[in-house]
C-alpha cells in the first residue's frame, strides 16, 4: 500500500504479515478476541508466545478457518519401554532409553 503519493515508502500491508498478535488476528479474520483464546486453549488453533507476546502463524489462522473447527489429530502413542535380554549385575532386566519424537510447536 502507497500512501500520500510517496511512491518510493511502502508501508507493510497485513497479506504481507507471516504472523498476527491476537488483536490482529481478530481483525484479519473477523473472528472473536476470546472465541480465538477458546480454541488455543483446547488446541484447534495453534499459537506461539515469543517473550510476553502470542502469536498465531498466518498458515495456522488460514487453516483454521479453512477446516472450521477440526481439531488437530490425536498424537501417535509412546513408544514402549522394552527390557533388553541381558539382565545386569544384580539380576534385574536393562531397560533401554526412551526416545521421544521431536514434538513441532509451530
Amino acid at each position: 500500500m502507497i500512501l500520500f503519493g510517496l511512491e518510493g515508502l511502502r508501508m507493510p500491508d497485513t497479506n504481507d504479515k507471516i504472523s498476527y498478535r491476537i488483536d490482529e488476528a481478530v481483525k484479519a479474520s473477523g473472528l472473536g478476541r476470546s472465541f480465538l483464546y477458546e480454541r488455543i486453549a483446547e488446541g484447534a488453533l495453534r499459537s506461539v508466545k515469543v517473550g510476553g507476546r502470542r502469536l498465531i502463524m498466518r498458515r495456522d489462522l488460514l487453516e483454521f478457518i479453512d477446516g472450521g473447527n477440526s481439531r488437530k489429530p490425536p498424537a501417535p502413542p509412546a513408544p514402549a519401554i522394552v527390557p533388553t535380554t541381558k539382565p545386569d549385575a544384580n539380576g534385574l532386566p536393562q531397560w533401554t532409553q526412551l526416545e521421544l519424537p521431536l514434538k513441532k510447536r509451530w
